[in-house]
């Protein structure tokens, strides 16, 4: 024994290893004395001899084991002509009885679940006969591959698919009817060739390299690799063989057998720790040691078990086993799976009597080892899947769920209580985000429509309105987010329900009801936030207001005013029930902002145990928001040089260069950073919220604009750029003077062309004209990407409404409700459009825009609503229309600021708005809320944000003298309207100049006019590359105009804006989703919404106590970033103020 034990040098972490795990090191002894095994195809028993002179050995039948046969481990039979014509192939015995283990019967259907090398996936087919399927799946192709292989070398494969997939969530059936076979049709898959197209071949190739770390499929859908002609396949199309079905129908339709070989360390295989021997010890500390690796294949482990569990049929039997001998991997994993599946059984294998294993620690389970068995070791355990037992509930009387009694030690929105609906995995979103955040269950019984939804509803909407109008005007507006709203009504939702009364009136009536239909649910809680969700922000029509009113110092009526703001605001409703079915029902237009929200309302409904050494999500949303709200005091208070630190300014106090580079807030933003929240998401959205790749394609767009395009054309002095700081808004002269626009109006607010001429032509900073054109080219990169990537599912939804779209689990909860009808909608949309052309030509006078403009703005908006939809859809960015409409209306109706204007929020606000209706829809999607409930609190909310918003901006120009009047205005004052003022400069721009005199043939910019091109033909680019490269995935990721749109929000962002959201970006999307998935899944969106409320809550009450009554700090923290020459122009002889003349 010791001489064996010297041919195998285990080092002395295996053997703490060993120790650790409770493993005989006895076990790695017997190299010699374990033979190899091979089966012998049914059919050849005639060439036994021949077989063994050929390989030169005498065969030993296994008597325990049927068609098996022992020989020497010396001997190799790959050569052998026996093995090449398909006569014999190696299995391990232990292995062929895990096989054994499935009592297949002829005419079962059996799914391999981890199906590589194929030598169980032959012996199962072997079993079959000429009846029944196989379905093999496995992550790795190259290792699939060598399954199709065997498959074929045997004549194996007649009944079998092989699927390269993620056994964890794989989900197709298998194909019972063979029937199907015959059928003559359309697009459907032909008998399979052994032959493999170049591009699967060269795939295979690269997949090989890394599968060695991979756990999970390199895919993300099942790829079909291989069918043969029995298989049920030949003659199905695409959808067909894809489609997948209800949990209901998986009871009857399931497998009859399944098999978990799952992926493990290993250690149970003498043949494998051997070859540690020649790849070095040291390695069997990576593959086979690591902590974290065991911890990552147990989970793996019993997320195999579970969905190999799943797509069994009721009363049929799955057979787990690992070729590990540790208990962490075995009776753990199977023992974790029996608490969580009452109806999986543990079944005695009837066949194991007279098997030579030895029982596990968990009743029913079997061990094989070298000593014991004389195999390989290996663990089985095999499990029957019973009916589910029924819930009994109640119903008639509890119609408004008062049992009192009970509801107040419960949530109100517990998932697992026994009114939900639990629906399959298989059926959940293929957007792991959403997977991984979104439950799967509906309460059909919780009341949304209660009296607290319309009174909280109606409150946090009036509030929420009033005090954004009401800080918009100021020097620094604050923001109050519906965040807000949707915190501070959890306890005023718990208080009404504890003492409101319960009594219901009416009843027996028609319009029976009670002010307290039980606790505060969280579907009460989703439609008030939607309430909220109008209220926040502001009204984009009110700047139409503020620009006539306050700018132009034109008349305009209160009567006037109300029909352009509600016209604009419900216009929305129409466009975003037009392309419902596009951007709200699809799984794949996922909404990524709402998964905060979602996020958000799991913590504060749901209970859950707390982890052990871990925080529920309720512990960690108020932690992260108490941190949240005591830090903002620092950069929003106490220190607020935190907004921006650009220490490039610090180290070069004198140089405009320095500056020009460093500064975050005036300039290139080269290791620029911000440590407020405020400054990380207010442009962008919160970064925790975009997926990785939105946020790779945003940061190369904007180290395109920050660090190609603008230096090259600043430093090449492109545009006389160098007369004009590097970073700015502003409206300049040739000179570099601020552009005096009051000058060149005449009393008709028309542009007087002598005044113009006398001043000169506008000049913008050259990096401005570029973000310009960047909004040229991302207009049109939109529509050719949408059109070239999303086409054909848009062209086969229109064609087809729901018939081959791919319905997650939301959608079909979501079924149970009655839907909007489509005519609400239009109803809405016609009669808006009729308003507003109403109000257009009616005052004129006031509006100057005319009937062909509204129904030019209308299409516009209506063609861009789809594109633009997918692209915020699935990459949580959303190009804008405002330059393009301001464009478009600029050189068909030049010289009028004011149609201008209305063009602009007509065509691009309704649009917006139409985004904003969808992505409420979707949150709604989400949370199971009634669409029609939905619908109601949109409309209602979006009625009562436009009349609160009016109100409170006509009394504030009507109070506040001089509001918006810089010149007027005392140097103190905090009336200031910086928003105003960039509506108003725009207006003058685009419709008072317009854009012949800045960017057509009589300006300086028409070059930028290219834009247009190649924004359309970057797309195209990207299109044609992904179809030479499929199997490059990275390629499909690249997204154009999410690329371009980095620059939309520049000016007002500004480069820490940005620089600040990418890294804290990738921190999340990343390096925290790719290796910490767990804490990502659990409190990722969580924390987005605790940092935004704690912000938005301090921010209210540093404001409400300091701010409005001017009490400062004065000291070193409190000043700018500290980069005042970053401003400065660099031309020789032009003049700045607080600049050196060069």
């Amino acid at each position: 024994m010791e001489e064996e034990t010297s041919k195998l040098p285990l080092p002395d972490t295996f053997l703490d290893f060993l120790q650790t795990n409770g493993i005989d090191p006895l076990i790695y002894t017997a190299i010699e004395s374990t033979p190899r095994y091979i089966r012998l195809k049914p059919g050849n028993e005639a060439y036994i001899e021949e077989i063994e002179a050929e390989i030169k050995c005498r065969l030993q039948k296994v008597n325990w084991l049927p068609g098996f046969y022992s020989l020497s481990p010396h001997i190799q039979i790959a050569n052998s002509k026996p093995y090449k014509e398909g006569k014999i192939y190696g299995i391990d015995a232990a292995s062929g009885a895990a096989v054994l283990a499935l009592d297949i019967s002829v005419g079962d259907h059996v799914l391999d679940l981890c199906a590589a090398p194929g030598a169980k996936l032959c012996m199962i087919s072997d079993l079959l006969g000429d009846s029944g399927t196989v379905t093999g799946v496995d992550v790795a192709r190259h290792r699939l591959a060598a399954c199709r292989t065997m498959l074929q070398k045997y004549v194996l494969g007649d009944a079998c698919r092989l699927f390269v997939a993620d056994g964890t969530t794989f989900s197709l059936m298998p194909l019972r009817d063979r029937e199907f076979a015959l059928e003559e049709k359309k697009d459907t898959f032909t008998e399979w060739t052994s032959r493999r197209p170049w591009k699967e071949r060269k795939r295979a190739a690269r997949a090989k390299e890394n599968a060695a770390s991979r756990l999970v499929s390199e895919t993300d859908h099942p790829e079909l690799i291989f069918y043969g002609k029995a298989s049920g396949v030949v003659g199905l199309s695409k959808y067909e063989l894809y489609k997948t079905v209800s949990s209901s129908e998986v009871s009857s339709s399931g497998y009859d057998k399944v098999l978990v070989d799952a992926e493990c360390t290993h250690d149970g295989s003498i043949r494998h720790i051997q070859k540690f021997e020649h790849w070095g010890w040291e390695t069997l500390n990576g593959r086979v040691l690591n902590a974290e690796r065991s911890d990552n294949l147990t989970t793996l482990q019993l997320k195999l078990l579970k969905n190999g569990f799943r797509l069994l049929r009721v009363g049929g039997s799955l057979v787990y086993s690992t070729c590990s001998l540790t208990v962490s991997q075995n009776e753990d994993v199977i023992e974790w799976f029996l608490k969580e599946n009452s109806s999986a059984a543990l079944q005695e294998i009837d066949a194991a009597k007279d098997w030579p294993c030895k029982s596990g620690r968990t009743p029913k389970t079997l061990r094989f080892d070298p000593v014991t068995s004389k195999t390989s070791g290996l663990f089985v355990a095999k499990f029957k899947k019973l009916a589910s037992r029924k819930l009994v509930t109640s119903g008639g009387d509890d119609r408004y769920r008062r049992n009192h009694n009970s509801s107040n030690n419960q949530t109100s929105s517990n998932v697992a209580n026994s009114s939900s609906t639990p629906v399959d995995s298989k059926e959940n979103s293929p957007i792991e985000q959403v997977a991984l955040t979104v439950p799967t269950t509906d309460d059909t019984t919780l009341p949304a429509v209660t009296f607290r939804t319309w009174t909280l509803g109606s409150l946090a909407c009036i509030l929420l309105s009033f005090l954004n109008q009401f800080f918009w005007y100021r020097r620094e507006p604050l923001s109050i987010t519906s965040i807000c709203a949707q915190i501070a009504v959890v306890p005023l939702g718990h208080l009404m329900a504890s003492i409101i009364t319960n009594k219901i009136f009416f009843v027996g009536k028609k319009w029976e009801f009670t002010l307290n239909p039980g606790p505060f649910n969280v579907k009460e809680h989703v439609l008030i936030t939607i309430f909220a969700n109008s209220g926040a922000g502001n009204v984009y029509s009110i700047h139409i207001v503020s620009a006539v009113k306050l700018f132009y110092k034109k008349e305009l009526t209160f009567f006037v005013a109300l029909l352009v703001v509600l016209t604009t605001q419900m216009l929305g409703f129409g466009w975003a029930g037009l392309f419902r079915r596009y951007l709200v029902e699809p799984a794949s237009m996922w909404w990524p902002q709402n998964l905060v929200q979602v996020s958000l309302f799991r913590a504060l409904h749901e209970k859950e145990e707390r982890r052990k050494h871990g925080l529920t999500r309720n512990q960690f949303f108020i932690i992260a928001f108490t941190c949240s709200f005591a830090y903002y005091a620092f950069p929003g208070y106490l220190f607020p040089k935190l907004t921006s630190i650009s220490w490039l300014c610090w180290i070069f106090p004198s140089s405009i260069l320095a500056h020009q580079l460093g500064s975050g807030v005036h300039g290139l933003g080269i290791g620029a950073f911000g440590f407020d929240w405020a400054t990380i998401s207010s442009y962008l959205g919160s970064p925790l919220a975009s997926p990785w790749f939105a946020t790779a394609n945003i940061a190369a767009g904007f180290a395109l604009l920050m660090y190609v395009i603008a230096p090259v054309a600043y430093w090449l002095n492109i545009y006389q750029a160098k007369n004009f700081p590097i970073f700015s808004d502003g409206l300049f002269t040739s000179t570099g003077q601020s552009y005096n626009i009051s000058a060149i109006i005449d009393p008709n607010f028309h542009i007087d062309i002598d005044a113009y001429d006398r001043q000169g032509p506008l000049y913008l900073s050259t990096i401005f004209a570029m973000i310009y054109g960047l909004n040229f080219a991302c207009l049109t990169a939109t529509v050719v990407h949408v059109f070239l990537f999303h086409g054909r599912d848009i062209w086969q939804l229109s064609k087809s409404a729901f018939k081959y779209k791919k319905m997650d689990v939301h959608t079909k909860l979501m079924r149970k409700y009655n839907q909007v009808p489509e005519w609400w909608f239009l109803c809405i949309l016609f009669s808006t459009i009729a308003a507003t052309i109403f109000t257009c030509e009616y005052y004129n006078e006031q509006l100057q825009l005319p009937w062909w403009g509204v129904l030019l703005a209308c299409g516009i908006a209506v063609f861009f609503t789809l594109p633009i939809g997918v692209i915020t859809a699935t990459t949580n960015k959303s190009p804008g229309l405002n330059v393009i409409t301001e464009y478009i209306i600029g050189y068909l109706y030049p010289g009028f600021p004011v149609a201008n204007i209305c063009f602009k929020v007509y065509g691009y606000i309704s649009m917006k708005q139409a985004i904003t209706f969808l992505e409420d829809f979707k949150l709604g999607h989400y949370m199971k809320i009634p669409p029609r409930a939905m619908f109601m609190a949109q409309v209602v909310g979006t009625i009562i944000s436009a009349l609160v918003h009016l109100g409170t901006a006509w009394w504030l120009m009507e109070t506040i003298p001089n509001i918006c009047d810089r010149e007027v205005l005392s140097p103190g004052s905090p009336w200031t309207c910086p928003s105003d003022h960039m509506f108003y400069d725009a207006s003058v721009i685009w419709g008072l100049v317009g854009p012949r005199r800045i960017f057509g043939d009589l300006g300086h910019y028409s070059a930028t006019n290219w834009f247009f091109l190649g924004g359309a033909a970057a797309p195209i680019l990207v299109w044609l590359a992904h179809n030479a490269f499929p199997d490059k995935d990275w390629i499909r990721l690249i997204s154009i105009p999410v690329l371009l749109s980095a620059s939309l929000n520049m000016l007002p962002a500004t480069a820490v804006n940005y620089t600040s959201w990418v890294v804290i970006g990738f921190a999340s999307g990343f390096i925290a989703y790719r290796y910490h998935r767990d804490w990502w899944s659990r409190h990722n969106y969580v924390l987005s919404g605790a940092l935004e409320a704690g912000l938005a809550f301090m921010a209210v009450f540093l404001y409400l106590c300091l701010g409005m009554w001017h009490v400062g700090l004065e000291w070193w923290g409190s000043e700018s970033e500290g980069c005042p020459l970053a401003s400065c122009p660099t031309a020789p002889g032009v003049f700045a103020k607080g600049c050196p003349t060069l």
